[in-house]
């Protein structure tokens, strides 16, 4: 559609020109009456001048075909859609599986010792308890400061308790203590199935396992969510795929259980 004369401006500015320059062009009598002799040498100067300026027009509308012919096209004005420099960028979160509840094995070491990314807040010495609720193939510690504390769960290195255990005050921080043992007992043989020691609610709430006597109630306690209203604490969450807690609003044996979708565990 662009190249449409009536719609390029050069066009129209060649059409304007060959309008004015006809409006100047004289156009000669050709026929001669009784004063033929004295009329003859005005035409001729008129004459002259309607073929000067015929000429000039020739040669500047030429000129303008060119333009027209070989020249910038109009453009029309309106949004003009830019491609894009680079791609979007692609997501890396992991903080969802499709189909179910994110299970994850929390891992505080590396094959050199602690992980550089976790933040060393205090540093306590004490003795510990061995679970029997731990994963396959690792260990739990629950563990008692001898200037007084729990820290629950605390976990063990390459080098099992020969070197200071990490303690997390939650999954979702890289802030956590570190833990010199002086004696471990055990609180029996370990488990046939593992228990969370966190979760992540939907609503993001996280909830703690506290090893207490919950007369209940619990034994998942939970923090502030970050948006909406917070339930208090929660049962254990079911083996499904898309895992569910019973959680209530307050720690009254009056406040009732109700099903919460929980969206991470922590083993």
């Amino acid at each position: 559609m662009d190249d449409d004369p009536r719609l390029d401006p050069t066009g129209r500015l060649l059409g304007d020109f060959v309008r004015q320059v006809s409006a100047h062009v004289v156009v000669p009598d050709l026929t001669e009456g009784p004063q033929i002799g004295l009329r003859r040498s005005g035409r001729m100067h008129k004459r002259g001048r309607v073929l000067v300026v015929a000429s000039c027009a020739l040669v500047v509308a030429g000129a303008i075909a060119v333009t027209v012919a070989y020249g910038p096209r109009s453009t029309r004005v309106g949004t003009q859609s830019v491609p894009a420099t680079q791609p979007p960028p692609v997501s890396t979160s992991t903080s969802s599986v499709a189909g179910g509840t994110e299970r994850i094995t929390y891992e505080p070491f590396t094959a050199t010792g602690i992980d550089p990314s976790l933040h060393v807040t205090s540093r306590f010495t004490g003795n510990c308890i061995r679970y029997s609720r731990g994963a396959a193939a690792r260990s739990y510690f629950r563990c008692f400061a001898s200037g007084g504390g729990i820290y629950d769960p605390c976990f063990a290195g390459p080098q099992s308790t020969r070197a200071p255990l990490v303690c997390p005050t939650t999954p979702t921080s890289s802030s956590v203590v570190t833990f010199t043992v002086s004696t471990v007992s055990s609180d029996g043989p370990p488990s046939p199935s593992s228990i969370p020691w966190a979760m992540q609610l939907s609503d993001g709430q996280v909830c703690l396992f506290v090893s207490a006597a919950w007369s209940g109630l619990g034994p998942y306690q939970c923090g502030a969510a970050p948006i909406g209203p917070s339930v208090a604490d929660c049962h254990p969450p079911d083996a499904t795929p898309s895992s569910t807690a019973a959680c209530q609003d307050q720690f009254t044996q009056t406040s009732p259980f109700a099903p919460t979708d929980v969206a991470k565990l922590w083993f």
